[in-house]
């Protein structure tokens, strides 16, 4: 999502919020003093704002593939962390609801640990497998999203792992309409490929949801220590 475009995102993002939230109260039980942080996917500052308030800090640098209105008054590294060098040995490296994206995390992990001085930290938020399943079941597509045996044998190999865990959160809609919207705002969503939202198709996905309109969040937070 090019977060200068989305205006709306931390209106609809309850779940994004929820999970940085989570990702900062659970990292706070290992250490909240760092020099360096260098954030992944920053966006509209949802977790930027949490870094902030709530860790100590002598430098920030906050990345994304673009830079957001809010990213401009920072330090920035603006590309696909995917193939990006971070700029020097960080402290900590956190980002929240960002790897889902990523199809190659192994690789990722790789240059992580690369890039984390001896006894940082990689924390992180990732949906995994059960979000929005109440739409997959629909359109039989959707992220590949991982479970967390899948990101538990990912990481291992190369970090010590000081937490994994999953949280849930559901979100209830008054009818079919708020809901997409929601999915719009957020950028995250199942109907893509094949499928196309039609007249007949949006007619079958309101009888799918039995005039039950909810969708569910899974999450795992993962503390890593290099």
């Amino acid at each position: 999502m090019k977060f200068k475009n989305a205006k709306f995102y931390d209106l609809y993002a309850k779940p994004q919020i929820y999970a940085a939230n989570a990702l900062i109260q659970t990292i706070k039980d290992y250490r909240q003093n760092f020099k360096d942080i260098y954030e992944i996917g920053a966006g509209s500052g949802v977790l930027t704002r949490l870094i902030i308030d709530n860790l100590s800090y002598e430098n920030l640098i906050l990345n994304d593939l673009y830079e957001s209105e809010f990213m401009s008054k920072f330090r920035t590294q603006i590309g696909d962390i995917s193939n990006l060098q971070i700029q020097n040995r960080q402290d900590l490296i956190i980002s929240s609801s960002v790897f889902q994206w990523i199809n190659a995390l192994e690789n990722l992990a790789d240059r992580l640990k690369f890039s984390l001085k001896s006894g940082g930290i990689l924390a992180f938020s990732i949906f995994i497998d059960g979000t929005l399943r109440e739409l997959s079941s629909f359109t039989n597509q959707g992220l590949e999203y991982k479970n967390l045996a899948q990101l538990k044998a990912i990481f291992s190999q190369k970090f010590e792992i000081l937490t994994i865990k999953e949280q849930e959160i559901k979100l209830k809609f008054g009818n079919l309409k708020e809901l997409l919207t929601h999915l719009k705002h957020t950028g995250v969503n199942n109907i893509k490929g094949e499928f196309k939202l039609t007249k007949s198709s949006y007619k079958a996905l309101n009888s799918h949801f039995n005039d039950d309109f909810r969708l569910s969040y899974k999450f795992a937070i993962l503390i890593l220590k290099n």
